[in-house]
């Protein structure tokens, strides 16, 4: 799955708190895993990561945002003037990920995982 992270909106406000993301090629957004972790420099992040927060199965096109909200809310989509779609994802979190001026954003696909089940 091509993206790119266009920003981090309204860091410290819960009500207003996301991360946006772009799609750059049709697919589906189930690989993705959004977090929050510290930059450690330019280009570089820590590899501590809180608050991970895995996309729900979402077919998505090219040109589609993918807005990941910190507070809680329900899943909802909207089709913008110029035809693309929004979708809107919510943590569910009571309280702001991004206080902090080195606190940020990091999306990972996972595109190949496994899982272990328990007996």
């Amino acid at each position: 799955m091509k993206f790119k992270i266009n920003g981090l909106r309204e860091p410290g406000n819960l009500e207003k708190e996301r991360a946006v993301i772009e799609i750059l090629e049709d697919g589906n957004v189930g690989t993705l895993i959004v977090a929050s972790t510290r930059q450690q420099g330019e280009g570089s992040v820590s590899s501590e990561i809180k608050n991970s927060y895995w996309i729900p199965d979402q077919d998505v096109q090219k040109g589609d945002l993918i807005i990941i909200y910190t507070k809680a809310g329900k899943k909802n989509n909207r089709v913008t003037p110029t035809n693309s779609t929004s979708y809107f994802f919510y943590i569910g979190l009571e309280a702001p990920q991004y206080n902090e001026a080195d606190e940020t954003v990091v999306v990972f696909d996972i595109s190949d995982w496994k899982s272990l089940r328990r007996n």
